[in-house]
């Protein structure tokens, strides 16, 4: 449906939606959301609406004004306002374009509290963060008006887990996840691990693991897991009489192709031609 809001473009959409009984009671879920494209003319001011409120600017600047304090939220920032207080959001620069959805339920007040608490109500994420992903599924679905009340809310709970991420990894605790990660993959390199074992094993989602491991250590965890096994293969192969099937599964490859392909693709040379190499 388009929407006539003063200030919105012709190819600006709007959804509406109704939650069940069941849903209001247990779920997360969302009221009205869409997608606006606006000029400068676009400006809404509230005293109190009953929902809370995700934006996503994805072109242009807004200006957010919410509990006494006022946000410049430019392209690429993701907004949490709790609309039961006064608040006033606006496009200041001419079209703008952001996603947004009112949504209610479950703990929405006391997820707010936490992450305002944290980090106020506006956060800049880069263009393929995971909320953009979560966000999507859901304009999609009340687009085409086939909802599943139960993703929907849980798709909500992922972005109030990934922006509490957000909000309270501070550098010292990023350098430290980083160095138990680390170890982790020294420990167990021979095993076969994967991106969501490494994440799991310092409690973070594999989007923000990758992003703060990449920050501190100029790579990603999988591409630190391989040449750390490639590394540990250079050794066997130079000072033990392990043959090279036995040190592929040694090294947590799990065949003896894939370690050959590996191992030519960093080091430029086959594990037997290395082997022969004299240092």
């Amino acid at each position: 449906m388009k929407a006539h809001d003063q200030g919105t473009l012709p190819q600006s959409k709007i959804f509406f939606t109704m939650a069940n009984e069941f849903t209001k009671e247990n779920l997360y879920y969302i009221i009205y959301s869409g997608t606006f494209h606006c000029t400068t003319e676009y400006k809404i001011t509230r005293e109190n609406f009953h929902s809370f409120l995700f934006l996503y600017i994805k072109q242009g600047q807004m200006k957010i004004q919410h509990k006494g304090k006022e946000f410049i939220a430019a392209a690429n920032s993701f907004v949490f306002l709790d609309c039961h207080f006064p608040h006033c959001y606006e496009a200041i620069t001419d079209h703008t374009i952001f996603d947004w959805f009112h949504f209610s339920g479950n703990a929405s007040r006391e997820y707010f509290d936490l992450l305002y608490n944290k980090h106020d109500c506006v956060y800049a994420i880069e263009e393929q963060h995971i909320i953009l992903d979560y966000m999507n599924r859901i304009l999609r679905m009340a687009e085409t008006n086939h909802l599943d009340e139960h993703y929907i809310s849980l798709y909500i709970q992922h972005i109030l887990c990934e922006l509490n991420q957000f909000s309270q990894l501070n550098n010292d605790t990023s350098e430290k996840k980083v160095r138990q990660a680390v170890h982790f993959i020294e420990s167990n390199y021979h095993k076969d691990i994967k991106l969501e074992d490494i994440s799991n094993h310092v409690y973070l989602s594999p989007y923000y693991f990758t992003r703060i491991f990449n920050k501190h250590l100029d790579c990603s965890p999988v591409q630190y897991l391989i040449n750390y096994r490639i590394n540990q293969a250079k050794k066997m192969l130079h000072n033990s009489n392990s043959t090279i099937n036995e040190i592929a599964f040694m090294c947590g490859f799990n065949s003896t192709s894939h370690f050959i392909t590996t191992f030519k693709k960093h080091v430029h040379l086959s594990p037997k031609k290395f082997r022969d190499i004299h240092f």
